[in-house]
């Protein structure tokens, strides 16, 4: 009674008939069509809006609650602004007395796209990955610093003080097992050194030319003890005591990009000197020694100068230069022929294989405490494949959350690895194009056809969005839109639009995509006549069948191992026992950074072993 009386009230004031009927208002957006990828900065919202009574109240629209204006025949254009990644459009159409009416879309947008191969799911993604091995990776210390030996443990924070750590634990005496025999013209030297203690050692790593590494070794104050004798002409001296000197090494490790896409490292230009023998022997004959070393140009000094530059450094820069290859060399192993397969137990499984290949090696010089320190990166094109053919060929491509990506900044940073969101977009457009998104899933006790019109997206968090993973603020966000789900026992269909937050994860030395297993899910009905089933019976499909397959496998199965040195294949362990378990670490000190493009980690490196 009170609503007829208002209606009365109403007509009496608008000049409708006394008793007015409703009508029945109807609703038609004519673009964008559902899960359109659009290429405009705006989105150009179309449609028009009609009614059973033109007498009954007056027509209005709205586009994501923002009034529309309706021309004679009621239709609209709305002009929306567009944002990277899924918009979802809501438009509402009453005259402010019938029943409302409401349709829902979500359409992809991006300033730009990356189309896969022609015919293909395949793409191939330019500077997917970066490795970025800066100055400080190598040498952070000003040059002629040494490392710091008063802890314990010793703790090495670069390569060269790593190094250092190396070569002090190392026995240098031990690496010339057994005696040594020398002879040059009439005079002969049988020589044991039980024992090789250096007073400090220094070693210096400089990216020093557009292709090079230098590195320098130096030994000093090095006393070696000695045991033996020395005979020339028909005398015969004893050694006992030692002798001191400084020793120096150097050598140049030249790269370069091999025919096979590897990284070459040559060493080149190694030198092995040693510096003003400092006599200390002793016994009857220490007199006659000690001028010989202080004389010089005489047979003794000679002999026992060859022996220290061309056997005993030697013995130990030789095992140098392999560690540095290790560590160049792997770097192009970041994803080579990385291979998985991920089911949504929606229909076929898809398998995803993923081939890294070098595309440039920058070598940049400069000294560590510069204001642009060098670096070396080794930039690499990621190639991602399916089996598959494409099932969505009229597809843009991958989106490409920035027109022109900015890389995150690594100039004072140790190791820094980039990640491309192309590579990662490149990677959910594929398996979307192969069909993973697409048959039939079972929930609740009912069948449903899925099928996802959107390739799902990564894009970066928007400052004002709230989003964690395990508690740590989201590094992307992880979007799906415009999922058609047909229901035939219930002749409904419905839409869904899901987003959950992810986040870069390092354990160890590998890096891998923690996504996020509670989605926030908005579900809206397509059906033509609207049935009996609610949008919150099927709200479970998404959050319990297809998000935890697709994006749980995916965080899983995406893995990044850094190429961090083994020491121990090196056979370091065989030269001190304090080097058994010595290992490079990763010191991950911050959250990944995230610009328009890319995902950045930096970190630093740390070697430690018992005080020698």
């Amino acid at each position: 009674m009170k609503r007829t009386a208002a209606l009365f009230l109403l007509a009496a004031c608008s000049g409708l008939p006394a008793d007015p009927k409703p009508g029945v208002v109807s609703l038609a957006v004519t673009s964008p069509k559902p899960g359109a990828e659009i290429a405009d900065t705006t989105i150009t919202v179309t449609g028009s809006v009609a009614t059973t009574n033109p007498d009954y109240g007056k027509l209005r629209a709205s586009v994501n609650g923002t009034a529309v204006d309706l021309s004679g025949d009621g239709a609209f254009t709305a002009q929306v602004p567009a944002v990277v990644g899924v918009n979802h459009l809501v438009v509402d159409a009453s005259d402010g007395l019938s029943a409302p009416a409401r349709q829902q879309l979500d359409v992809l947008w991006a300033p730009d796209w990356l189309p896969p191969a022609t015919g293909t799911t395949t793409f191939a993604v330019p500077d997917a990955l970066d490795l970025y091995l800066g100055q400080r990776f190598f040498d952070g210390r000003q040059l002629g610093t040494t490392l710091d030996m008063s802890t314990d443990p010793v703790v090495a924070h670069d390569l060269a003080a790593a190094l250092e750590l190396i070569l002090w634990n190392i026995d240098l005496a031990s690496l010339l097992s057994g005696g040594i025999h020398a002879g040059t013209g009439n005079s002969t030297l049988d020589i044991n050194i039980p024992a090789a203690t250096p007073a400090e050692i220094t070693v210096d790593t400089v990216i020093a030319g557009p292709s090079e590494l230098d590195l320098a070794i130096d030994l000093n104050g090095v006393f070696l003890s000695t045991t033996g004798q020395f005979t020339y002409g028909n005398r015969t001296l004893q050694l006992a005591g030692g002798i001191s000197a400084d020793m120096h090494a150097s050598a140049r490790m030249v790269l370069s990009v091999n025919s096979d896409g590897t990284i070459g490292v040559d060493v080149q230009d190694v030198t092995a000197t040693v510096g003003p023998l400092v006599p200390a022997f002793t016994g009857p004959d220490a007199d006659t020694l000690d001028g010989f070393i202080r004389v010089g140009n005489n047979d003794f000094r000679l002999l026992v100068e060859n022996i220290i530059q061309q056997q005993l450094i030697p013995t130990f820069t030789n095992k140098i230069p392999p560690l540095l290859q290790q560590l160049l060399g792997a770097t192009d192993k970041l994803l080579n022929n990385v291979s998985f397969t991920l089911d949504a137990k929606l229909g076929t499984p898809v398998m995803l294989t993923l081939n890294g290949a070098i595309s440039a090696l920058d070598v940049t010089p400069g000294p560590a405490f510069a204001e642009s320190p060098g670096h070396i990166t080794n930039r690499q094109t990621v190639t991602i494949t399916t089996a598959s053919a494409p099932i969505h060929s009229d597809s843009r491509g991958a989106i490409r959350v920035a027109a022109t990506p900015v890389l995150p900044s690594t100039a004072t940073t140790a190791l820094g690895i980039t990640l491309s969101q192309d590579f990662l977009n490149a990677v959910l457009h594929a398996l979307w194009n192969s069909g993973l998104l697409e048959g039939n899933a079972s929930v609740g006790g009912f069948s449903a056809g899925v099928s996802a019109k959107l390739a799902p997206v990564v894009i970066p968090v928007p400052d004002n969005t709230t989003c964690d993973v395990d508690g740590i603020r989201c590094d992307l966000l992880v979007q799906l839109g415009q999922i058609q789900v047909d229901l035939p026992d219930f002749n409904q269909s419905f839409a869904i639009s899901a987003t959950a937050g992810a986040r870069v994860v390092v354990a160890g030395n590998t890096v891998s995509l923690s996504i996020s297993q509670d989605p926030t899910v908005l579900v809206w009905e397509t059906s033509a006549v609207p049935g009996r089933l609610s949008t919150d019976a099927v709200h479970d499909l998404v959050t319990k069948a297809v998000w935890p397959q697709l994006f749980g496998a995916i965080g899983n199965n995406l893995h990044i191992t850094l190429p961090i040195p083994d020491l121990a294949s090196l056979g370091l362990s065989q030269l001190s026992p304090n080097l058994a378990n010595a290992q490079l670490q990763l010191d991950v000190q911050q959250r990944a950074s995230v610009t328009a493009g890319y995902l950045g980690l930096n970190a630093d490196v740390a070697l430690q072993t018992p005080h020698p």
